[in-house]
């Protein structure tokens, strides 16, 4: 990495440094720093971190600074203002367009000079792939699919017909999108019998989907990710399911089919959430919470495994059972 001053990293996160002329060249922990390294204090859980790191440079908020013996740039979101220096440092030039040979290409489909395909592709008919793609190795794209510019998709990941991914998505490796949904109908004989999924998935721009992540098509509506959502590893998103802006969505969640969730939702890892809810916008649930019902108060955090309740309730609740 090349070297640069903390007064242009400070300009980058909006901070204040203590002094402009010091040259970085990495990024790194508290702890596995070194004497050209920045890092971030965000917690006072870490300060024997702090006193010990051989950072030369300590991302900080004003009321820690005095905890720091050395040099730091002041901000107001220590952890927000390191992740962008760390994108900074990444920012790497544009991979080179190339599309490999040991690729299907189906009829009527069109790839855009401007991307990268590597080897072992498989992508169907009348599909679109757009500027700066960039589509790693041994991936199936079904028909009518189209993918938009600067989206990225790892190694394995399966794209089923019909579906469409937004701008600046990354699909990372085994995430499958598209799948059929769970619907059967059980006859008399107690048989169960598939329902057609005829509906596709809808990702908007700058969409994050985890390793191992599932996405079912819709039954008859699609499933709809919404812009800027990020999803994590191993999650299930059921057939119909609409996830609004900005939610954010940790592994191993399940979320059952026709479920609406709203704008800048946080939902802990492990969280189970039944069908055909609703929740509104900006409502926390915590790791492990089964939602059995719609939660239509906003700015609610929710915490428990059965039955769920605001999270200071389930505090209250917490601390008399302990004293039992």
């Amino acid at each position: 990495m090349k070297d640069i001053t903390s007064e242009k990293l400070s300009l980058i996160i909006d901070g204040k440094c203590s002094n402009k002329n010091i040259l970085i060249d990495n990024f790194s922990s508290l702890k596995s720093s070194n004497e050209s390294s920045i890092s971030f204090f965000s917690d006072r859980k870490l300060i024997d971190d702090l006193k010990n790191t051989k950072a030369k440079v300590v991302i900080i908020k004003k009321e820690d600074v005095d905890l720091r013996k050395g040099d730091w740039i002041i901000v107001a979101d220590p952890y927000l203002a390191f992740s962008k220096v760390a994108n900074f440092f990444l920012k790497k030039n544009t991979f080179k367009p190339s599309i490999d040979k040991n690729m299907h290409k189906g009829l009527n489909t069109n790839i855009s000079k401007d991307c990268y395909i590597g080897p072992f592709n498989s992508i169907g008919d009348n599909t679109i792939i757009n500027d700066k793609v960039f589509i790693s190795s041994n991936i199936s794209i079904g028909n009518n699919v189209e993918i938009g510019e600067g989206s990225k998709l790892h190694p394995n990941v399966s794209v089923g017909n019909d579906v469409i991914i937004g701008k600046n998505c990354e699909i990372f490796s085994n995430a499958s999108i598209g799948t059929d949904g769970f619907g059967y109908a059980q006859d008399s004989n107690e048989e169960w019998n598939k329902i057609p999924q005829i509906g596709s998935v809808i990702i908007r721009d700058n969409v994050d989907i985890g390793a191992n992540t599932t996405i079912d098509r819709g039954a008859i509506d699609n499933t709809i990710i919404n812009s800027g959502v990020k999803i994590d590893n191993q999650v299930q998103v059921g057939h119909n399911c609409y996830i609004d802006e900005n939610t954010i969505i940790a592994g191993c969640v399940g979320i059952a089919g026709s479920t609406r969730i709203g704008k800048n939702c946080k939902i802990g890892g492990a969280a189970m959430i039944l069908g055909h809810l609703i929740i509104n916008d900006n409502i926390t649930i915590s790791p492990g919470t089964m939602i059995t019902k719609s939660l239509s108060k906003p700015n609610i955090k929710y915490t428990a495994i059965m039955p769920f309740m605001e999270h200071k309730k389930w505090l209250k609740l917490a601390s008399k059972l302990r004293e039992k």
